[in-house]
């Protein structure tokens, strides 16, 4: 029963893959095509993806230094080329089905595995307990009602209670845990804070934010576009670094803007006079929004009126006080009193934006507070790494 889940998901991939589905058709040739590494290795990290990835770079680091050999590996392709440019040993962890895990385990030959957050595969788990190879799993954050808190679950619970540690993010997270039964649970904190740093700002814009309040607008969608353009003529003396989640919509948004503005891709090919004239800095790459928060004095980040939050640890490192949509279920930093982070109204429109501005601008020793505030909370939630990784016995 224990390989049930992975043979009906490879099923669903190889079928999604032959009606054409792209995704799937990568994640089986990656699979497929892959060189495993050849072990033993000190210690496998597995995560889904990118986000997880980050979370785990820390630790990786850690181990790095202790001279260890790790594997990292992803079940997703979303940001596998980032790991695989960093890491000297990376692999698409196998489909949970006996032949797959057999071959890899015996390739890779593990001292001791560490899951990011999630993604224990039951299948993978029990041949982990058959072999005596050790596993934990770092910032697990259980939700209310969640399925591997069912005390009948012949999946997943079998494949969390063999786990040595469960490390929490939150107190909340781990009383769930322990209620529903669990023994391994362990409060270590949010990995994501020992991974966002204070980048530097990116030189050359002294001359576009020209000591004027900057609005960082990071990962935006079209809610929090429509909610900031008619805001620009308002606020003539806000600078706009405007940051796109998709980049592949920078024409349409250059198009609609009301203001003078730049793009970041070709920003030293403008005169200083254009850089100064410009209200809004259009990003057109990846990658560069963590460094571009440095310039900011707020922030307003995307995804909370649509499919979830984004980052907002990465202003808040640098002091902006954040404002935001309301779906940020998964994201408890959005809703810890000490943030200074204020959640707006599914139907929020340009006015309750413009107010919440408006405040700032005119009170600059409440944005100095929030500033300060920010960084407090950053600092307060950061070691979770080091709590996991002096409990990990490598």
């Amino acid at each position: 029963m224990k390989w049930l889940p992975g043979a009906l998901y490879g099923a669903a991939l190889r079928g999604a893959s032959m009606a054409g589905h792209k995704k799937a058709r990568a994640m089986l040739t990656q699979r497929r095509d892959q060189a495993i590494p050849e072990g033993p290795f000190d210690l496998w990290v597995h995560a889904a993806s990118l986000g997880e990835y980050l979370m785990a770079q820390p630790l990786i680091q850690r181990a790095h230094q202790a001279n260890l050999r790790v594997l990292v590996t992803f079940f997703s392709p979303s940001g596998a080329d980032i790991a695989r440019r960093n890491e000297s040993y990376f692999a698409f962890v196998p489909l949970d089905r006996l032949q797959d895990v057999a071959h890899f385990l015996a390739r890779t030959q593990p001292r001791q595995a560490l899951f990011m957050k999630y993604d224990l595969w039951p299948g993978t788990t029990a041949m982990l307990r058959k072999h005596h190879i050790p596993y934990a799993v770092a910032f697990a954050q259980v939700k209310p009602g969640a399925a591997k808190l069912w005390p009948w679950n012949p999946w997943e619970r079998p494949s969390w209670s063999g786990a040595s540690h469960v490390f929490h993010q939150t107190e909340e997270s781990l009383a769930l845990w322990t209620r529903a039964g669990y023994r391994n649970g362990f409060l270590a904190g949010d990995g994501r804070f020992d991974q966002v740093g204070q980048r530097p700002a990116p030189e050359g814009l002294e001359v576009f934010t020209d000591h004027r309040p900057v609005l960082v607008v990071g990962s935006s969608w079209q809610k929090e576009e429509a909610l900031l353009l008619p805001l620009l003529m308002r606020f003539p003396e806000l600078k706009v670094i405007l940051a796109p989640h998709d980049v592949s919509r920078v024409d349409s948004l250059d198009s609609q803007l009301p203001v003078p503005r730049v793009r970041w891709s070709k920003f030293e090919s403008y005169t200083s006079e254009s850089q100064a004239e410009a209200r809004v800095l259009l990003v057109d790459s990846l990658g560069d929004l963590p460094a571009l928060y440095a310039c900011g004095h707020l922030a307003l980040v995307g995804g909370a009126f649509g499919p979830g939050l984004h980052n907002i640890l990465e202003p808040l490192v640098h002091g902006l006080p954040v404002v935001c949509g309301p779906k940020v279920q998964g994201h408890w930093e959005a809703s810890d009193s000490e943030a200074p982070v204020t959640i707006l109204p599914m139907d929020a429109t340009p006015e309750t934006l413009a107010t919440w501005i408006k405040k700032r601008l005119e009170n600059p020793p409440l944005r100095f507070k929030e500033a300060e505030q920010a960084k407090i909370f950053i600092a307060k939630h950061r070691g979770a790494s080091q709590r996991v990784w002096e409990v990990l016995s490598l």
